[in-house]
């Protein structure tokens, strides 16, 4: 009963997400065929309508011309003639066109017909158009035996006088004919037209929702936790490709902010190892021995002091790396370069007794991150005094070169071993220096406020003469 019920439930569960009928692609599409043949209707039907109204007027305008035709002719009859014989004679040799019938009634006379009127004699708009003359032209359509026809009545008018009524048709059937061979062609047309909307859209959609297929796989497998999957859309600038694209950037950034996160935790459970085993040990020193005198116990504590700090200045130096990974991670001021140099040459002078040197600053203002670069910039200088001897030299100077901004920081001391300079920006990386306590983070801190500006840090080394370390800002920097 368990296991049914179960069962059951699982099949519900499921049943949110099973397949559909239809794949989206298809269902878009069958709407979309629907709406471009209901447009394509409306608009051949009007095509329809246009050309049935504009012939129509052509065959009214013809047929409407026999009156007036009629009536200028009797003006210039004969004064002998009378008028009944003059529209016998006027029928007899008029020639009618467009399949035109004829029928004049002059009052107090027979009804006169053209050649083929007695096949129509029997539609009841003749007849009553003859029996009711109208006082205006008046146009009707009737049909006899399936054939339709245009019907007109009007009056006879001469001299003022109404003196009979001219009855006038003609057969629609070649209309209807031309309308049948209209509408199939622009139906042929308005079918071709559809197939190729619908293939043209069929294809449209088939590479979007391909694209967006592509998205959501991909969004699976990075819920499934493989962060390198990606979109690789190439070669696309529209909407959907801008989307792929921006669902790389920002997959992409997820990743590194994982990655850094990954590293900074394996970095300062690494790193605490030693100085949490160095406090651990003098702690168990101090419970043990409870005769420790004040100059011991001062030792001890300084020592554990030292450690903390330590780890204090690991832990913060770690974060600001993470922090310099991050867009944005920079606040730009215009500063004067002459003045921040000098005001940074002036703080590295407390580092230690050197032949400090500030050489040549261009008179620029820049727009950096001020605290940032000044840390780096004593940094380099930092390190430099550790490196040099007393009577060793150590310059601060900058130049505008090549597209860029260099400030660079050199000295005459001991240099850098050739196989340390592909490692010396490494996190943790000591090198060669004398001062094999600090924390490791200098040289990979400079070069991520560096890259955070846009730039790149450049080192050159001579084992024995000293070093030279340039941070190398892009042009873009510099306020003009």
């Amino acid at each position: 009963m368990a296991s049914a019920a179960l069962n059951k439930a699982g099949s519900s569960k499921h049943g949110w997400f099973r397949k559909p009928l239809l794949s989206t692609v298809t269902r878009l599409l069958a709407i979309y065929a629907v709406i471009s043949a209901a447009a394509l209707g409306l608009v051949l039907s009007q095509v329809i309508r246009t050309y049935e109204s504009h012939a129509k007027k052509v065959i009214i305008s013809d047929l409407g011309g026999e009156v007036p035709e009629f009536a200028n002719a009797a003006n210039l009859r004969p004064a002998n003639e009378d008028l009944f014989t003059f529209a016998r004679s006027y029928l007899a040799s008029h020639v009618v066109t467009n399949q035109h019938i004829i029928f004049i009634d002059i009052f107090g006379h027979s009804v006169l017909g053209s050649a083929n009127s007695a096949q129509v004699i029997g539609l009841n708009q003749v007849s009553e158009y003859l029996a009711n003359p109208p006082k205006t032209t008046t146009f009707t359509t009737s049909s006899l035996k399936s054939v339709p026809y245009l019907v007109m009545g009007s009056p006879i008018v001469l001299s003022n006088q109404t003196v009979g009524s001219l009855v006038g048709l003609t057969s629609l059937s070649d209309l209807r004919k031309q309308e049948s061979q209209v509408m199939l062609l622009a139906g042929i047309e308005a079918l071709v037209a559809l197939i190729f909307s619908v293939g043209t859209g069929y294809f449209l959609l088939r590479r979007v929702m391909h694209i967006v297929g592509r998205v959501t796989e991909t969004a699976v497998e990075i819920s499934r936790g493989n962060l390198d999957k990606r979109i690789d859309v190439v070669g696309q600038s529209d909407e959907v490709g801008r989307l792929a694209m921006a669902f790389d950037e920002m997959i992409s950034r997820i990743s590194q902010t994982m990655d850094s996160q990954r590293r900074l935790l394996a970095d300062v459970s690494h790193q605490l190892k030693t100085p949490l085993t160095v406090i651990r040990g003098n702690l168990e020193l101090i419970s043990r021995r409870k005769d420790l005198d004040k100059e011991e116990l001062d030792e001890v504590t300084a020592l554990v002091i030292s450690e903390t700090d330590y780890m204090k200045t690991m832990i913060e130096g770690l974060l600001l790396l993470e922090r310099m990974s991050e867009p944005d991670s920079i606040n730009e001021v215009i500063v004067d370069l002459r003045s921040f140099i000098a005001e940074v040459f002036t703080s590295a002078l407390s580092l230690g007794r050197r032949n400090w040197h500030l050489g040549d600053v261009p008179d620029l203002k820049v727009s950096i991150d001020a605290p940032k670069v000044r840390g780096g910039l004593l940094n380099l200088l930092d390190n430099a005094e550790k490196a040099t001897k007393e009577e060793d030299l150590i310059s601060l100077s900058a130049a505008e070169l090549n597209g860029y901004l260099e400030i660079s920081v050199a000295d005459t001391g001991s240099g850098i071993d050739p196989q340390h300079l592909k490692t010396i920006f490494e996190r943790f990386e000591r090198g060669a220096s004398r001062d094999q306590r600090g924390a490791g983070l200098g040289l990979a801190l400079v070069e991520a406020i560096t890259k955070a500006h846009g730039g790149a840090v450049k080192v050159e080394s001579v084992l024995g003469s000293g070093s030279t370390f340039t941070m190398r800002l892009p042009n873009s920097r510099i306020v003009r």
